[in-house]
């Protein structure tokens, strides 16, 4: 009874999971659901470079079964579509009294069914099988097969409680089906959507070669009380009007480290080529600047910043063709998600739940794989008091 206790606590963990934060489920989790204890199919699943353990082996009846590797397996080419490739035999048996199975039993699986199961749970990224593994996913696939078999003589199919978790399952993977539907659909940026977005947003692709100074706030040490916001602003404008005159500003970089009691080495103060999204949000109007001038002074808890644009120019649109073909791709897919969320209005019952009492959760947006990771936002000064910088939009290039 081993893969039934699997199955039932993968479904309870998965609706767990469901109930915690509502999300479109992969076709790995979507693979563990329907097949339960097909564990070397889920792991094959996985992406490259995964840290997860892999998944036990198949229990076995004896030492030699689980140390002796399977054959290879044969070239499937041969066997006919028709062909049964999986075969169960004294299952499937009439109960007594009964000329016929139990409405459901399944006995035998053809080729061509089960290529279209395959093909139906395979992750559309995802290569073909391995023969090792497919014949390691028969295999767990006809076990589950013999027991459902037997649930359905026990009649379990028409128990109250298997049919609420067979709809749960089913809203689950009609999500799941809608979110394959919507990427297919998004994947398809044409040529000229990316040419259009390119022409109208100018600012947005172009690379700007920057310098910057930091200013970090200074701590209190000692008889030494902390200065206030205003004193620390008034000391970066300084800072920033010996720049505009035209003083080194690597010179001014140390001397504002020095000022703030650190004794490490000042940070770089060329920033080199950036493009819009790879600093953080609030110092994006430094690619609004021309070339020789100084930004005014951009604040945040740990330090205070100021930037000198020293050239820009236009990105070519072959350097961005695959960064705007995933921006639109995001863009339609948010679209479709909230297209879909606000053609209804959720009400709960406030005397059976409660009144809300925590912020709603942010919503997730379904983002197709390999659509860009967040840039680096820059390097900071080696400042304890600092807070962490927020975080960059996508987009940016490697530094």
């Amino acid at each position: 009874m081993w893969y039934i206790f699997v199955s039932s606590d993968l479904l309870r963990l998965t609706a767990a999971l469901f109930l915690e934060e509502h999300h479109y489920m992969p076709r790995s989790t979507f693979l563990v659901l329907a097949l339960s204890c097909a564990l070397s199919y889920a792991a094959y699943g996985q992406q490259p470079g995964s840290n997860q353990p892999p998944a036990p082996p198949a229990a076995s009846t004896s030492n030699t079964q689980s140390s002796t590797p399977a054959p290879p397996s044969p070239a499937t080419s041969s066997v006919p579509m028709d062909q049964a490739v999986i075969t169960l035999k004294n299952v499937c048996q009439p109960k007594a009294g009964a000329t016929t199975p139990p409405a459901g039993c399944v006995s035998s699986l053809t080729r061509e069914q089960f290529e279209k199961m395959t093909k139906a749970l395979q992750q559309p990224d995802k290569p073909p099988m391995p023969p090792d593994v497919m014949r390691n996913f028969a295999s767990q696939y006809s076990k589950l097969l013999v027991f459902a078999d037997t649930a359905r003589e026990l009649g379990l199919e028409n128990d109250p409680r298997f049919r609420q978790i067979l709809q749960f399952a089913t809203n689950q993977i009609l999500t799941d089906a809608l979110n394959q539907h919507i990427i297919q659909e998004a994947s398809h940026v044409s040529d000229q959507q990316i040419e259009d977005d390119y022409k109208q947003n100018p600012k947005k692709y172009v690379e700007a070669t920057l310098l910057r100074i930091i200013v970090p706030r200074t701590a209190a040490s000692g008889d030494k009380p902390k200065p206030s916001d205003a004193e620390e602003q008034a000391y970066a404008d300084k800072i920033r009007e010996r720049w505009v005159a035209g003083e080194d500003p690597v010179k001014l970089e140390k001397e504002a480290m020095e000022h703030a009691g650190l004794t490490t080495a000042p940070p770089d103060v060329n920033v080199g080529a950036r493009r819009p999204g790879t600093l953080p949000e609030a110092h994006e109007p430094v690619f609004d600047l021309k070339p020789g001038e100084v930004s005014p002074v951009f604040s945040d808890p740990g330090s205070l910043y100021v930037y000198k644009l020293v050239s820009i120019r236009p990105v070519p649109l072959s350097d961005v063709k695959a960064t705007i073909s995933s921006t639109l791709q995001r863009q339609m897919i948010t679209d479709k998600i909230q297209q879909i969320q606000s053609s209804a209005t959720i009400v709960l019952n406030e005397a059976y739940f409660g009144p809300e009492t925590a912020p709603t959760p942010r919503q997730t947006t379904i983002i197709p794989k390999g659509a860009g990771a967040k840039p680096d936002s820059g390097s900071a000064p080696p400042n304890p008091n600092a807070a962490p910088a927020p975080a960059p939009n996508p987009g940016a290039p490697p530094k």
